[in-house]
């Protein structure tokens, strides 16, 4: 990250955490992001009977037909001038812009690359949270009324639902159907139980995770956990930042 822009994990101080129960606790505000913890257990056996894979088929090109990238994937934040790795594409079950009316669909991080900026995609808010975690929770209801206004700036949100009200237990298709219900979603929201596509990147009891992804490039600019208490001011620079260096992929 650069000096000027500060870092999302700076920003989420300790909010609220110390008068949280106990599983409350474990949401992070202040943790840095860890490409240490590479293993998750698989996900779990939805209790509608739907069994949510961690690798659903299809979307490994964007909507008007360019592949995906392939080329340095891995999970580092951009530092300063020296380029973050690209961010997988990762596929997930859920319901694009929270539409549950169309049924269960495969979601992508595909669907966001925009390399020509046909589809008005400059950044991805990726994150993650759970039903038992107060902070995600929190951050949920302060995206919503964010979502129109930071739409016409070129922001685009998707949140993965990884735990349900347990702690360590995968969130279900109820959970995350509830989850929309509850907070009025009208942002992608999708299935990602025990973390089987995003667990590399952080501590599975350190959440919300989010990360701030570059769609002309699908490069990771920013990633941390905890909530900061303020979507639209840790959005702000990085809009900046694009308008600065309005050059595709590589951004040196």
């Amino acid at each position: 990250m650069t000096s000027a822009i500060a870092p999302l994990a700076a920003r989420f101080a300790v909010l609220g955490v110390a008068a949280l129960a106990l599983q409350s606790l474990a949401c992070s505000s202040n943790s840095s992001p860890s490409a240490s913890n590479p293993t998750n257990p698989p996900p779990a056996e939805d209790a509608g009977g739907l069994q949510a894979p961690t690798q659903p088929t299809g979307h490994d090109s964007n909507p008007y037909g360019v592949a995906y990238p392939t080329e340095n994937l891995g999970y580092h934040e951009r530092v300063g001038t020296t380029k973050g790795n690209q961010i997988k594409n990762y596929k997930f079950l859920g319901y694009p812009n929270a539409d549950v009316s169309k049924g269960l669909q495969t979601v992508a991080l595909a669907d966001y690359y925009d390399p020509e900026g046909k589809l008005n995609f400059k950044l991805i808010h990726l994150g993650v949270a759970a039903v038992w975690c107060t902070p995600c929770n929190e951050e949920t209801d302060a995206i919503v009324p964010l979502v129109a206004s930071l739409a016409k700036q070129g922001v685009v949100f998707v949140q993965a639902l990884d735990d349900g009200p347990v702690m360590g237990t995968g969130a279900t298709l109820n959970n995350l159907n509830g989850w929309i219900t509850d907070h009025k979603s009208n942002f992608t929201e999708v299935l990602d139980p025990n973390n089987a596509n995003l667990g590399p990147f952080f501590d599975a009891a350190a959440i919300p995770w989010n990360a701030i992804i570059d769609a002309r490039s699908m490069e990771i600019l920013t990633d941390g956990t905890g909530y900061s208490g303020d979507i639209q001011s840790d959005m702000a620079p990085w809009i900046t930042w694009v308008a600065q260096n309005p050059s595709s992929y590589p951004q040196q």
